[in-house]
């Protein structure tokens, strides 16, 4: 809601007040304009009522003192009476012809000619700018001024105050009105400079971003957002050119209002690629010149209603003063009036004594103005004993009583002149209170209280403009709050990445669909599909871009299913579809089908083809199950199967998926309650040095005690511990548990202990993992040399911060040994750049070393290539006595597995280790040859 400007308010009513008054005539003129002169206060009446008491009291006491009378009813004898003149001295003419009336009109061409020139003045001000044409309003309003006065004193002889009054206020209206066309003219000039001087500097910011794109062959490369608002920009400048040409103002300005409302669409629909390519300061600083544009354009449009509005009351004060110039122009003269008296001589004395020459004073019309009238004294005095008390008394009891009636009128037209605009004010607030709000007075009565009446009504007149905003203020924000309960709604129900359905909506319209099928006794397919590796895009392209591909996926979806049903997301990047036009299994299938073959087309985003590979779990209804939350519990599992066969796969859901998910849900909730209860154990395998006998190894293994008592081995639980992220914790533990076993024993005697610790790639990945595993080391008090570290071969894909966390751990003196090699992800090439110490042949190669040449042969040219390089190599897995043989033959090997000892307690490690040397040597004495059949056969069965 705009906020309500109270000058332009009070303004505006002024010139309601104006109108009506040159409506309403002469009589409105009394009760406004003429009480500003002849309107008087409380204060004033008192003053009048006691200076009348007062001069009529003196009067009494000056008749009660000296004894003066008045004659009435009859005149006084002549010879008792003399003339005495206290005006102007009579004419010595003896006659005198009475004066003729004026009948010849006044001239007011000059003056005509000068609101002439006002007028022309006063419009070419509106179309003109500059000095020029604000000087010339001046002077011709000055010159109106000079011809009303000099027009005024020549009719002031013919006319009486009321129409003086009249043509006073009605060039004062003139000017007034002129020179406000000419301030609204001037405002008008420089809001619209104003307005021309922030769009310079917005069209300047634009320009500047279109020369900093890219020129190929003159011609301009940049992003679409940037060149839509720049077409915008040379709208609103066109249309701001149409409005300074002022043919059609109005359209011209709804023309450019609407070119600034769609650059703001287009600056907020473009934002989020506008922020990427100029920066969130470019965004805000052209949203800051936008809201400057709307706002110079809104006061220059006010400016011009409103100096519309000025030269319509120009044009109806010029038309007022008209007919009050024609009237003065026309009105006749007052009569002059001619007294006639005998001549007398210049020396004649004037005495107490008659004159019989000189006749009684007359005048041409039969009376003696006030003027002229002379003033009679009695000559006779009356002795004081002729004036009876009777007489003297009767004059003071008259004078009393004209005391009291002039104190009664007084008092009378005082109370009516206060109780009458007292009421009206106490009728106007009663209905104010009731609320409403077109209560008005009529003003009139003493200054004060005029007041107050005017006062009350530009109240009211406020209070009832206030309730008509307060009105359409509520009516918008019924609007508004109506608009933003829609929108609540559907974010409540969609997504607001892809306008998808949600995982709440998701499960309102499945479950409706769901008994419609049960009803018509149909199929009703639920598909869960999810992003193939969509961390990589994210932490490769950015999150915004991740979300444009969502959104591109989200697309693809619906125009794939919205003939047989239809797609929500979820959460992630993962989408729930639901087939509800199905008749069999088959045609679920089918949809599932067709939307890998749809994804195997690349996506087109920002100009890049991006392939996308899906994963997609299908179950359905009634086959698998008969809820919403079975269904997508049934696709949920279908799907992790479909990831783990290898990925964008659709598989179909069965049984006993349900089966393997309860037991890693299972396996998941034991664990988090094995790490609060303390329920694991590390076990140690030594490894056993083939050409010393001696174990310089002991390898840290993990175990968790079930509730049962049994015990699970690592490879039980692993995989649900790195799924869970479970793994950081756990590991942490082992690290801190065999770090405490190799101090106990070092402490205990075993100096040259070496304890292997199995760490996971996230543990490592840690910032600062290095600098707690030496903490941990110099708090047991252990050298670096003590531990050595086993990486699996994953631990190659977590980045080059992970590579220079094992170089710092390599530079202290920590071994770092690669587990399962042989397996998985690693390269010949990582063996160089990484910095390892020890490798350990994955038990899957040394399963077959004694029976298959080719295994032998790989295994031989691991050893090989790890002894040129300088690395410590471990066999893990050997079981049989033909393994140990074989693998014994290659010098600098160690070997692990349950043909030379399991994994035993912390307790039991030493014991252990003392025996193993008798026997190694005891295996070492079975032939290899008795053991295992010849090597011809062992190349026939492989």
């Amino acid at each position: 809601m705009e906020t309500v400007n109270l000058t332009d308010t009070g303004n505006a009513l002024l010139a309601r007040v104006r109108a009506a008054q040159a409506s309403l005539g002469p009589a409105w003129c009394r009760f406004v304009s003429i009480p500003s002169r002849f309107r008087f206060g409380i204060v004033a009446h008192l003053v009048l009522a006691f200076l009348t008491v007062g001069a009529l009291a003196v009067a009494a006491n000056l008749f009660a003192v000296h004894g003066t009378v008045f004659v009435a009813h009859a005149p006084l004898p002549v010879e008792k009476i003399v003339y005495v003149p206290v005006a102007a001295p009579l004419p010595e003419s003896p006659t005198a012809d009475p004066a003729p009336l004026a009948t010849v009109p006044l001239d007011a061409t000059r003056l005509r000619s000068a609101t002439n020139d006002l007028e022309q003045a006063t419009r070419a001000r509106t179309h003109v700018d500059g000095d020029a044409a604000g000087q010339r309003l001046v002077a011709a309003t000055k010159a109106v001024d000079v011809e009303a006065a000099a027009f005024l004193d020549r009719a002031r002889t013919r006319v009486d105050g009321n129409r003086v009054g009249q043509f006073h206020g009605a060039v004062n209206e003139l000017t007034a009105a002129a020179l406000e066309v000419g301030r609204l003219a001037e405002q008008k000039r420089h809001l619209s400079a104003e307005y021309r001087r922030h769009f310079e500097v917005m069209d300047a910011r634009m320009a500047q971003s279109i020369d900093r794109a890219w020129k190929i062959f003159g011609r301009v490369i940049a992003r679409e957002s940037i060149v839509e608002l720049s077409r915008q920009v040379a709208e609103i400048r066109r249309h701001l050119a149409e409005l300074d040409q002022n043919a059609n103002p109005d359209v011209d300005a709804a023309r450019l209002a609407a070119s600034e409302a769609a650059f703001l669409e287009i600056l907020e629909k473009k934002a989020a690629s506008l922020t990427q390519s100029q920066g969130e300061v470019w965004v805000a600083r052209m949203r800051a010149d936008h809201g400057l544009l709307v706002a110079g354009r809104e006061a220059l449009e006010r400016t011009r209603i409103d100096l519309r509005a000025g030269l319509d009351r120009f044009a109806a004060a010029r038309a007022a003063l008209e007919p009050v110039i024609a009237s003065l122009a026309s009105a006749p003269a007052r009569p002059a009036v001619a007294v006639t008296r005998p001549a007398r001589a210049q020396s004649e004395p004037v005495s107490g004594t008659h004159s019989e020459s000189i006749p009684p004073l007359t005048t041409t019309a039969g009376v003696t103005p006030a003027s002229e009238t002379p003033a009679l004294k009695s000559t006779a005095q009356v002795p004081a004993g002729e004036t009876g008390r009777p007489d003297r008394s009767r004059l003071l009891a008259w004078i009393s009583v004209l005391v009291l009636f002039v104190l009664l009128i007084i008092s009378s037209l005082m109370a009516l002149r206060v109780i009458r605009p007292v009421r009206q004010l106490q009728a106007a607030t009663r209905r104010l209170q009731e609320g409403k709000l077109d209560a008005r007075v009529t003003g009139g009565g003493i200054r004060e209280l005029h007041e107050l009446g005017v006062s009350f009504n530009q109240m009211a007149q406020r209070l009832a403009d206030a309730r008509v905003e307060s009105e359409d203020y509520q009516k918008v924000l019924e609007c508004r709050v109506s608009e933003r309960t829609r929108q609540l709604q559907h974010l409540a129900e969609h997504d607001p990445l892809t306008e998808l359905p949600n995982r709440r909506q998701l499960f309102t319209q499945l479950t409706t669909a769901l008994r419609e099928a049960e009803a018509s006794a149909g199929v009703l397919g639920v598909m869960v599909l999810d992003l193939d590796n969509f961390k990589n895009i994210n932490d490769t392209m950015g999150h915004s871009y991740g979300d444009r591909v969502l959104q591109e996926v989200a697309k693809r979806l619906d125009a794939v299913v919205s003939p047989c049903g239809f797609s929500a997301r979820q959460g992630g990047d993962e989408f729930t579809i639901v087939c509800s036009a199905a008749n069999c299994m088959d045609e679920v299938v089918d949809l599932a089908q067709s939307i890998l073959t749809t994804f195997q087309e690349p996506l087109s985003i920002d100009g890049r083809e991006l392939a996308v590979s899906v994963s997609i779990g299908v179950a359905a209804f009634p086959l698998h199950a008969s809820d919403a939350d079975a269904l997508l519990r049934a696709a949920d599992a279908a799907l992790f199967r479909a990831k783990a066969l290898g990925r964008h796969r659709m598989n179909v859901f069965s049984p006993d998926l349900l089966d393997a998910a309860a037991s890693r849900f299972r396996t998941e909730q034991g664990l988090r309650q094995a790490i609060e209860r303390g329920e694991f154990e590390l076990a140690f395998q030594p490894e056993v040095d083939t050409a010393t006998f001696g174990v310089p190894l002991v390898e840290a293994l993990l175990r968790w005690r079930l509730p049962d008592g049994r015990l699970a081995s690592a490879d039980d639980f692993l995989t649900v511990a790195e799924d869970s992220g479970l793994i950081v914790e756990i590991s942490d533990w082992v690290l801190r548990s065999a770090i405490a076993a190799a101090a106990r024993w070092r402490h205990g005697g075993w100096t040259d202990v070496r304890v292997a610790i199995n760490v996971s790639p996230r543990q490592v990945a840690a910032p600062d993992f290095a600098t707690r595993l030496v903490g941990l080391l110099d708090e047991a008090g252990l050298p670096p040399g003590c531990i050595e570290i086993e990486l699996t071969e994953h631990v190659l894909q977590t980045g080059e911060a992970t590579i220079d966390t094992l170089r710092a751990l390599r530079s202290r003196g920590i071994g770092i040994a690669l587990d399962d090699f042989g397996t998985g992800y690693s390269t010949l090439a990582s063996l160089e750049q990484l910095p390892f110490t020890r490798v350990k042949l994955d038990r899957s190669l040394v399963a077959r070393i004694d029976t298959a040449d080719r295994s032998l042969a790989i295994a031989q040219a691991i050893i090989e290539l790890c002894r040129r390089l300088g690395l410590e190599i471990t066999a893990e897995g050997v079981e049989r006595v033909e393994q140990l043989t074989i693998l014994a033959r290659a010098s600098g090997m160690h070997v692990q597995g349950y043909l030379l000892s399991r994994p035993m307690s912390a307790d039991a490690v030493r014991r252990e280790i003392a025996n193993l040397p008798a026997r190694m040597e005891a295996l070492r004495l079975v032939p290899a040859v008795a053991a295992s059949p010849p090597r011809g056969r062992r190349a026939a069965s492989a």
